[in-house]
């Protein structure tokens, strides 16, 4: 069976945004657009099945299907962007499963990301991988076909190179260039918050589009702004000087949100209102505005102010950082891909390299050497389309002689509260007595040891539903998950009352049709009998529905029936709402037994799954 797993990361972008539609950036020459590739990941699994079929799984919405044909799927609204793929490989008998960690409307390019996996993906399995511009190009047609609007090209390059870079958008063939700042650089002075309000780029986009081709002067100036901040910004990260950085974010921004109206909500002035105070040189809504996520630059030393300021406006702070990879590539037989495109997701130090040395500040006593060691676990569980990524940072001593790092009694520390410099405490003793030497080949030959033990030691408890095909979000309780199948019991007890209802419904109107039979058979008889024995019918039949209809018990219409057939249409009712509400009650107890029959899965984390981000000798 043959497999491909396609990764890659999304985007945030700097300046530049919009420039990067055909033809507005002909318009405007020298523009470019900057943006940087982030820890959040789209992936697409294709596996071939050989059945003729096509099944897929949107582990972001939960939604399975499979499709016996072409035409089937690209029937499936949902299944539009797959069909497009799909369609265009000629390739049938396969499983798709797909996933993003971008929210949904972040304004991140997860849609273009998990795009870029999946054609990869595909073009692979049909025998005729693609990559570099020109998977970039064809993954750029395929969504403009499916928006029908024109499709930007900078949500393509970070997931495929990876980095901090520009896209110089020039005649014939735009151009990528690397910028000199590193990622982790960038790190330190950037973050990202979440508004919590979706948008869709398509249309401030398409707006903005329509006014530059009209010839709307208000518009053609700013984009000319735009162009000359996203300029400045590639300038500015060259030199690495991340406050005249930041001085082109907020330009770009305030330039951005005077093109139409739309592009800032109150949740992002709120935001921005909130970052900027707390000591944020500036921030810039990412993608096309009208919601999604705000980046922000700023000196280090303030992103603690900040992130405690946006606490206080809707949204939240989102865990991504630049990366310096792009895509990477799993085969069948769980290989990375060669290909000069991707990079290894592993930055571990390799053996040729010396370790940076720092000095904590504060406590007492003589130095003596640790290692501190930070990594970046993605824990993956395919059944439930698990992709958790965690932090963990851990400090460890390095003894002398043979022992090495002592991972075993590694203590987890928050490193960004250590005061570290690069320099001792003048007023404290070092001790010396390993070697300069023997110290950084103990802590090279610890990288290993601590990639094992992370991998022994983190574990990620996933609880899973069967009978409602449920699992557990990450660090979700047992509690939590049970409710939430309690919920989803409540649901689909809803969905069984409403065809008893119907049933049970049609059962009384054969017993009003009843009725009314036997009231044409007595057409005949004496006026005044019948109208008597009619009203009694009638007003007991009315009421009785209003009983019901109200929860009250169904015979309790009057205090002594009417008649002999009043009587016998009361019980008949009322033993109709007691079998409605009998198999209305087996049906609850049934569904909250499956709520409750909830198994525990363990997720353990892989050394290919651990990415080292950063490790050195640290004198406590």
């Amino acid at each position: 069976m043959n497999k491909v797993i396609v990764r890659a990361p999304a985007r945030a972008d700097l300046a530049g945004g919009t420039l990067d539609l055909w033809p507005i950036y002909l318009f405007h020459p020298g523009s470019r657009t900057v943006n940087v590739a982030i820890s959040f990941y789209a992936e697409s699994e294709v596996v071939q099945t050989g059945d003729g079929a096509i099944e897929i799984h949107l582990s972001d919405e939960g939604y399975k299907r499979r499709y016996e044909s072409m035409q089937e799927l690209g029937s499936d609204p949902k299944a539009a962007l797959i069909f497009r793929a799909v369609e265009h490989f000629h390739l049938t008998g396969i499983s798709i499963t797909t996933r993003t960690d971008a929210p949904r409307g972040s304004g991140l390019g997860g849609p273009s990301a998990l795009a870029i996996t999946l054609v990869r993906a595909l073009s692979e399995l049909a025998g005729n991988p693609v990559d570099g511009d020109q998977l970039i190009n064809l993954v750029r047609d395929l969504e403009t076909r499916l928006l029908g609007i024109p499709a930007g090209l900078q949500d393509y390059y970070p997931p495929v190179y990876g980095g901090l870079g520009s896209i110089h958008l020039i005649p014939g063939a735009p151009v990528r260039h690397p910028i000199g700042s590193t990622t982790a650089e960038l790190a330190r002075h950037m973050l990202l918050h979440y508004t919590g309000v979706a948008h869709f780029s398509g249309t401030n986009n398409w707006d903005m589009y329509k006014r530059q081709i009209e010839g709307k002067k208000k518009v053609q100036r700013g984009f000319t702004k735009i162009a000359a901040s996203a300029t400045a910004m590639e300038k500015a990260l060259e030199a690495g000087d991340y406050e005249a950085a930041g001085r082109a974010l907020g330009h770009e921004w305030e330039n951005r949100k005077a093109l139409i109206d739309g592009i800032s909500t109150p949740e992002i002035d709120a935001a921005i209102a909130a970052a900027t105070g707390a000591g944020a040189w500036a921030g810039k809504v990412c993608g096309a505005g009208g919601g999604g996520c705000i980046i922000f630059l700023f000196p280090p030393e303030k992103r603690e102010a900040i992130i405690e300021a946006l606490a206080s406006v809707p949204g939240r702070v989102l865990d991504a950082a630049p990366v310096p990879h792009g895509m990477t590539i799993q085969r069948g037989d769980d290989a990375q891909s060669a290909s000069s495109l991707i990079r290894p997701r592993q930055t571990n130090v390799r053996a040729s390299e010396s370790i940076e040395q720092l000095y904590v500040y504060g406590g007492a006593g003589e130095y003596r050497p640790s290692v501190l060691a930070e990594a970046i676990i993605t824990l993956d569980e395919p059944r439930s389309g698990t992709h958790h990524r965690v932090t963990r940072a851990f400090l460890a001593p390095v003894a002398p002689g043979e022992a090495g790092v002592l991972w075993q009694q590694a203590a987890p520390v928050e490193a960004d509260r250590l005061d570290l410099r690069a320099v001792p405490d003048p007023e404290r003793a070092i001790d010396r007595s390993m070697p300069a030497e023997k110290l950084q080949q103990e802590a090279l030959r610890g990288q290993d040891a601590y990639l094992q033990y992370l991998a022994e030691s983190e574990r990620l408890r996933v609880f899973h539903n069967a009978t409602f095909g449920m699992y557990s979000e990450p660090n979700e309780t047992r509690d939590a998950f049970r409710a939430r199948c309690l919920e989803e019991a409540e649901r689909r007890l809803g969905t069984e009352a409403e065809r008893l209802e119907s049933t049970f419904r049609r059962r009384m109107d054969q017993l009003r049709e009843r009725s009314e039979r036997e009231d044409r058979e007595i057409e005949n008889r004496d006026e005044s009998q019948r109208d008597e024995s009619q009203a009694g019918v009638n007003v007991a039949w009315g009421q009785t529905l209003y009983n019901i209809t109200s929860g009250r018990p169904a015979s309790a219409v009057t205090d002594a029936p009417q008649s002999v057939r009043e009587t016998d249409y009361l019980d008949h009712i009322a033993q109709i709402q007691k079998a409605w509400e009998r198999e209305l009650q087996t049906r609850r107890d049934e569904l909250t037994v499956k709520a409750d029959e909830i198994e525990e899965l363990t997720i353990e984390a892989s050394a290919r799954n651990i990415e080292i981000s950063r490790y050195i000798i640290l004198w406590t």
